[in-house]
């Protein structure tokens, strides 16, 4: 019993031994995380086996051995590939067989380059279709090298990337994609003077006169470019034709290390580094990196476009507003430098209309033709305005601005006009009727319009601009706000009568005329007496 034992013993120490040493051929692979711009589940992945081995455990280490090619990878192109590179080629000379390729590779698996470079050459030679790995879930794998590919028809805000990994064992995947991110902003100019880390007044909304400069900033984000040999990185403006196009000389570049250009920015004028075109017909504009400076750009975060557009006569006044957006086109892949597009950003504009109603006699029905005004800004200024009473611009010298006169309804416009304080002043009443009482014939105007200025804007433009109200010297006039114009009314009195053929003030020179001719006579009468006595 003591040698049966002793035999026992031994065969299962063999038993064990040979254990150690049997190949195990499964392994696992599952993929988890979250990808930028959407959720994992939403991406699909292939393996394609590029070395094939025996998978087995060696002080407690699971290691590959006996490796050979695999079934997805073109192996003589692949080999000759790596071989005849400029860079790399060298570390490829003794490498003739898979295992001794291999040992390669894992010599050099801390070079984020030469592992970029291996990883692209492989998918450039895969062939077939790969093996379907689910992802969030474990995958059944045989031992070997694999080049997971992210197979995704990718949509807009996402990437995809490759990797060349050993699979012995257990492996966990964590996807890794980054992708830039874009938004556009407009400075208010008079009601919002919050930074919000965007600058002084740069938000989502903003309102504005007609003629007006209106400046603008895009803001893009820096991703992580390292998997990549080029990027492309291209911002597209669309402006509407509410707005006169930029001159591309008047289209700066930053790069910033926030999300607004100020003086901590160094050397941040970068325009000279992006293609800059612009297309009048579709009025948008292209700003392209140079792929050879946006690489060295890792370090920075944002890349921030500047530009101003004037807001011309085609602008809508009150709602809809002038939405204008931009969006970003990226390199989403780095083994087929497809690109991807972000999801647009808007900004609106708004503007607004002011009409003056003249009447007589305090008498709404009224009205009276041939009132003339002038409309002076709070900056001094007096408004210029085109024949269809569409505000061109502002002038210092009262005498230039334009002549404001009311037609036979009574009514002149003042078409495309800021929220704000002006002053209206009556320069000639109608014929019969006298100038106003208020001091200097003037009239302030209080033009107030609601807008939802910040930086968290629906994209509704209802949301953005909510009610308009107007002011004439402290009394409400009269808004639809919808269409964006407010009334105020302004009333002249009649002045003095005066006299008419056949009134009381003929009859006063009859009078007169009367005892000056009697007084004629007595005169007369007299110096005739006078003269007999002498």
């Amino acid at each position: 019993m003591k040698h049966l034992k002793k035999i026992m013993s031994l065969i299962l120490t063999a038993i064990m031994v040979i254990a150690m040493c049997v190949p195990v051929m499964a392994a696992t692979v599952t993929i988890d995380g979250t990808s930028e711009g959407g959720v994992l589940q939403n991406h699909t992945f292939a393996a394609y086996q590029i070395f094939s081995g025996d998978q087995s455990t060696e002080n407690n280490k699971v290691v590959l051995s006996n490796i050979v090619w695999g079934s997805d990878i073109d192996s003589d192109n692949f080999l000759h590939e790596l071989k005849g590179d400029t860079t790399y080629g060298s570390k490829f000379t003794y490498a003739s067989k898979p295992d001794s390729l291999a040992k390669v590779l894992g010599a050099n698996a801390d070079d984020p380059a030469f592992a970029k470079f291996v990883t692209k050459t492989a998918y450039k030679n895969k062939k077939g279709e790969g093996t379907s790995i689910v992802a969030g879930s474990a995958n059944n794998l045989s031992a070997g090298y694999y080049l997971i590919v992210d197979t995704t028809t990718l949509l807009d805000g996402q990437a995809a990337n490759s990797a060349l990994l050993q699979v012995v064992g257990d492996v966990h995947i964590q996807v890794k994609t980054d992708v830039p991110k874009v938004e556009k902003k407009v400075r208010e100019n008079t009601k919002y003077a919050h930074d919000d880390g965007y600058g002084s007044g740069y938000n989502d909304v903003a309102d504005y006169n007609i003629g007006d400069m209106v400046s603008f900033h895009l803001i893009g984000t820096v991703p992580d470019m390292s998997a990549y040999e080029t990027y492309y990185y291209q911002f597209k403006d669309t402006l509407g034709t509410q707005f006169d196009m930029p001159d591309t000389n008047n289209i700066k570049v930053y790069l910033s290390q926030d999300k607004k250009v100020d003086a901590t920015d160094v050397d941040a004028d970068v325009t000279d580094k992006f293609d800059i075109t612009v297309d009048s017909s579709k009025h948008i504009f292209y700003v392209t990196a140079k792929n050879e400076d946006i690489k060295t750009w890792a370090d920075k975060s944002y890349i921030i476009v500047e530009y101003s557009a004037k807001l011309n006569a085609n602008a809508a006044i009150g709602q809809p507003g002038q939405e204008n957006k931009v969006d970003l086109t990226y390199t989403n892949n780095p083994d087929t430098n497809g690109h991807g597009k972000t999801k647009e950003d808007k900004v609106i504009v708004f503007t607004y209309e002011l009409d003056t109603k003249k009447i007589g006699d305090g008498d709404a029905n009224k009205t009276l033709a041939g009132a003339e005004f002038k409309l002076r800004n709070a900056d001094g200024k007096w408004v210029k305005v085109d024949n269809n009473s569409k505000v061109e611009g502002w002038i210092d010298n009262e005498v230039d601005g334009s002549t404001l006169i009311s037609a036979s309804d009574g009514i002149f416009k003042i078409i495309g006009l800021d929220s704000g304080n002006y002053t209206l002043k009556e320069t000639k009443a109608p014929s019969g009727y006298n100038l106003p009482s208020s001091p200097a014939n003037e009239f302030a105007v209080e033009l107030t319009a609601t807008t939802a200025n910040g930086q968290n804007w629906s994209e509704v433009a209802a949301d953005a601009y909510t009610d308009l109200s107007v002011k004439l010297n402290n009394q409400l006039g009269t808004v639809d706000s919808s269409k964006g114009t407010a009334t105020v009314t302004v009333s002249n009195e009649k002045g003095s009568t005066l006299p008419e053929t056949g009134g009381i003030g003929t009859t006063i020179f009859y009078v007169v005329g009367v005892v000056l001719m009697l007084g004629a006579g007595v005169l007369l009468i007299t110096k005739r007496r006078m003269s007999a006595k002498h």
